[in-house]
């Protein structure tokens, strides 16, 4: 099962890098408002991911991360989607649900299971770590809820996170905003991906700084 989901995944990105280098590349990095070194043909790609930095050697297509991290295929398919769909319009129209996005109703039970109750377990009575783990990352605080944030996890994809607290009445709850300009930077299906990467990378920080306090105070 693993593996034929690696070749699904090896298909979906061999067919992003043709459409790609088949494009106006210098067009579509300014349209996805990335920064990049051009000549003889060739582009240098600077690409900030979530808190990550991240290049991209084009037409080589070679992938590198400024930490050293691992970059996984899924986040190299992200980006080139990314690239490749962007049309340029400026975020700033407001923030919709993911269920009010166009062809996304559909798969909000999906979405729920796989982006919002991670998040919810995980928060349930802690909006301090919910939040600070957001700012860790470089989010920005927000007033929605009891604690809420915005991250940029391309320069025109901000996802925003709203944790409203559980009590003895009122189970947690989590909702996820994104501005409505999303589906002019990202194919619907990788909307639920991306958001699932963000809920893991906040699950992860929030997992280090609770190890860093404990070590800190025995």
């Amino acid at each position: 099962m693993l593996l034929q989901k690696q070749k699904t995944y090896k298909k979906v990105y061999d067919a992003a890098c043709e459409r790609l280098l088949g494009s106006d590349i210098e067009r579509q990095l300014k349209n996805a408002a990335l920064q990049y070194e051009a000549g003889g043909g060739a582009f240098t790609v600077a690409i900030p991911f979530f808190d990550e930095a991240i290049s991209l050697d084009l037409p080589k297509l070679v992938f590198k991360s400024a930490q050293g991290n691992n970059i996984t295929l899924v986040t190299k398919i992200i980006i080139l989607h990314y690239i490749n769909t962007a049309n340029g319009r400026l975020p700033g129209g407001g923030i919709v649900a993911y269920e009010d996005i166009p062809g996304c109703r559909h798969y909000r039970p999906v979405f729920e299971k796989r982006v919002a109750k991670p998040l919810q377990s995980a928060f349930a009575r802690d909006r301090y770590a919910f939040l600070e783990a957001g700012m860790a990352m470089g989010g920005k605080k927000e007033e929605y809820g009891d604690a809420s944030i915005t991250l940029c996890a391309l320069p025109r994809v901000p996802i925003t996170f709203i944790l409203w607290e559980g009590d003895e009445e009122f189970a947690p709850l989590v909702r996820v905003l994104f501005d409505p300009s999303i589906t002019g930077y990202l194919p619907l299906e990788d909307i639920v991906v991306i958001s699932k990467l963000a809920a893991a990378r906040i699950l992860k920080t929030a997992r280090k700084q609770h190890m860093e306090e404990e070590n800190y105070s025995s």
